[in-house]
């Protein structure tokens, strides 16, 4: 019989169906062996997490709402576990085997986010008019937001708002160990605004040579835009947005895209071309039935390796 948590999960798919450098290295786990209370609803879920998140990538999957790590400010909802079933299952897929694939098992587990919070709603900014949709702390814990409205049958929408959010905020975990290069700052210095970038649409934005209207905000967001944005992306909309942003816009874009390349290639050893090769190659053949057993792979993975 199949573990209670796959059940939620694939109820929840059928229900979506229609500042300075610094090294944070964590080669053995900072986590205490868990304590998992077999009473609770979630204790199968809860069994597979640590297996498949906490031993493996040394990093601590959050799904129930905890009000000691949230904003105060802002008023949240918790993420359903079928939700938050589907999205582990997705995210061993689209990224976590990714980086073990493309740049080698011991990268996530040394490098990677120590805590994945997940929340079921977004962050609303009453007076800028904004809505969050992730955010990284102290480089080792990124929280997603906005996960009960998944769209499960929508590439476009769930790498906008949950792998895009992922690729762009761990962008900011590896530049808060080391530092990206202060000339990328220095190319469009002049067209950051971070209090009035949310009225620019993406074209103008494109046209002042940011990826997006959010890059346009800063420096940083900008660095880690580029990133996030080239890897989800497919080949048609990155020609498209240097098609639009013209020939300025389109020549300070590359000139950008260079430096997060040569950046991410010298001081992580990671070919940004080969990553979005195959995020893309995956994103392309999304099979759910797969995607919902990919755990079982992964152990057999695991398994030959070891012998």
């Amino acid at each position: 019989m199949k573990t209670i948590h796959k059940i939620f999960a694939l109820a929840m798919l059928v229900v979506g169906l229609a500042a300075c450098e610094q090294q944070y290295q964590f080669s053995e786990s900072i986590f205490v062996d868990p304590v998992l209370d077999t009473t609770t609803y979630t204790y199968q879920f809860d069994k597979w997490l640590d297996k498949y998140y906490t031993e493996p990538y040394n990093v601590e999957f959050l799904y129930k709402l905890d009000d000691n790590a949230t904003d105060p400010n802002y008023n949240v909802v918790p993420v359903s576990i079928g939700m938050a079933d589907t999205l582990a299952h997705l995210a061993l897929y689209l990224w976590y085997d990714v980086y073990d694939t493309v740049v080698g098992p011991e990268f996530l587990p040394t490098y990677g986010p120590k805590m994945i919070q997940l929340i079921g709603s977004s962050m609303l900014d009453p007076v800028q008019g904004t809505e969050k949709l992730g955010y990284a702390e102290g480089g080792i814990k990124i929280t997603l937001l906005k996960i009960n409205e998944m769209q499960l049958n929508n590439i476009d929408n769930l790498n906008e708002y949950i792998f895009k959010t992922m690729h762009h905020e761990f962008a900011h975990i590896l530049h808060q160990q080391k530092n990206y290069p202060t000339e990328f700052a220095q190319i469009t210095p002049a067209n950051y605004d971070p209090i009035k970038w949310q009225e620019r649409s993406y074209k103008e934005a494109w046209q002042l040579g940011c990826v997006s209207n959010y890059g346009s905000s800063e420096a940083r967001e900008d660095f880690v835009e580029v990133i996030a944005n080239y890897i989800v992306k497919p080949d048609a909309w990155w020609a498209n947005m240097l098609k639009e942003a013209g020939t300025e816009g389109a020549a300070l874009i590359n000139q950008k895209w260079e430096i997060c390349n040569t950046w991410l290639k010298d001081k992580w050893e990671i070919d940004l071309n080969e990553l979005r090769a195959e995020v893309q190659k995956r994103q392309a053949n999304l099979d759910w039935e797969m995607i919902m057993n990919f755990d079982e792979q992964l152990k057999a993975n695991r398994a030959n390796a070891i012998d």
